[in-house]
């Protein structure tokens, strides 16, 4: 384990001892834009680093509503809610769901939306029995699949194409925090690919710190009637809302984030040929994580100068998954010493 004392960029300062990062969520590097980093103190002069007020109160930043209207344009939805953080934002988004709704948990859903066990089955054999279920059942609510949008420890992007073969009206809760900001031309994450059906209703949250550097959270629906409920909650009401200053950050920084996928995408495309002989190592096209073999840990970087991410997730007593995160920053010498490393 390796003991930061700054916010790590392309590189980061072990002893004293400056380290390649490949490590984290920061998939953009928006800590190290210096344009971004102006906007956010510009927002601290406006704003002031906290507003303590119930966002229920009859004062209200303009500013909240701003950021909304962006995240609703972007997730091409009707209305969105911003929320403290990803966790309150899958919290409030199930709490929203009628008492006796049957719930069908996707493998690898994240606690903020999980009520019961995650699937054991692989996401495809998950979907099929999901949809031979839904097809051949009637229920009092509408049913209720969960499932994240993404999973970055494996380097997959789910299908949500089988939601077409269901006829029946349902509610799809999906947590989108990986891949917001990050899949999609303009950064739309999984939005833009789910089926758009009048018998579905899509609530997708997500937190904005993964690849937007935003501590927030947010609840896109695709139903106003969703939206109002869930600003009609506790976990709507009685929590302080995100930082003013970071979001007028996030507000300015539209063209940057553009830039720094552009960026990241670049990055992403060059390591997938630097590893393309490499039948050990496994990735997705659209996502800048590498699975390296079991003996390729984070004691075998270290000895080159190299900080991977290496933890055993969900089973904190199960085996490490290696993986190197790449980010916005990192160069093309950097990722030619991480192959090499090799």
């Amino acid at each position: 384990m390796f003991q930061l004392n700054a916010t790590p960029g392309r590189t980061s300062l072990i002893n004293n001892k400056e380290m390649l990062f490949f490590s984290g969520y920061a998939y953009l590097g928006m800590n190290h834009v210096p344009e971004f980093v102006q906007h956010a103190q510009k927002g601290i002069e406006l704003y002031g680093t906290v507003f303590p007020s119930s966002r229920i109160s009859n004062t209200q930043l303009s500013l909240f509503k701003e950021t909304e209207d962006i995240l609703t344009g972007l997730t091409q939805t009707t209305d969105t809610v911003l929320m403290q953080s990803g966790f309150t934002a899958g919290k409030a988004s199930v709490e929203s769901i009628p008492e006796g709704s049957v719930f069908f948990h996707a493998p690898f859903c994240h606690p903020a939306i999980r009520v019961n066990s995650s699937s054991a089955l692989s996401f495809t054999d998950w979907a099929n029995e999901t949809v031979k279920s839904i097809q051949t059942n009637n229920y009092s609510h509408p049913p209720v699949i969960l499932s994240v949008s993404l999973n970055q420890l494996t380097a997959e992007v789910y299908d949500f194409s089988f939601l077409n073969k269901i006829n029946q009206h349902i509610i799809c809760i999906i947590d989108d925090s990986h891949g917001i900001g990050l899949l999609g031309d303009q950064g739309e994450g999984i939005s833009s690919r789910l089926p758009r059906k009048a018998n579905i209703e899509y609530i997708i949250t997500y937190s904005l710190s993964k690849a937007m550097n935003i501590q927030s959270g947010a609840i896109s629906c695709s139903d106003q009637n969703r939206a109002d409920k869930i600003r009609s909650s506790s976990w709507y009401a009685a929590t302080t809302p995100p930082s003013p200053s970071m979001l007028y950050a996030f507000c300015k920084s539209q063209k940057l984030y553009q830039q720094q996928r552009i960026l990241l995408k670049r990055n992403t495309k060059l390591l997938e040929g630097l590893f393309a002989k490499r039948k050990d190592i496994h990735f997705h096209n659209e996502l800048p994580i590498f699975i390296f073999p079991e003996e390729n840990d984070e004691a075998f970087f270290s000895k080159q100068g190299i900080i991977i991410s290496s933890f055993a997730y969900p089973d904190p007593k199960g085996k490490k998954i290696n993986r190197a995160v790449i980010n916005a920053l990192h160069t093309e010498t950097d990722l030619q010493k991480l192959a090499a490393a090799l």
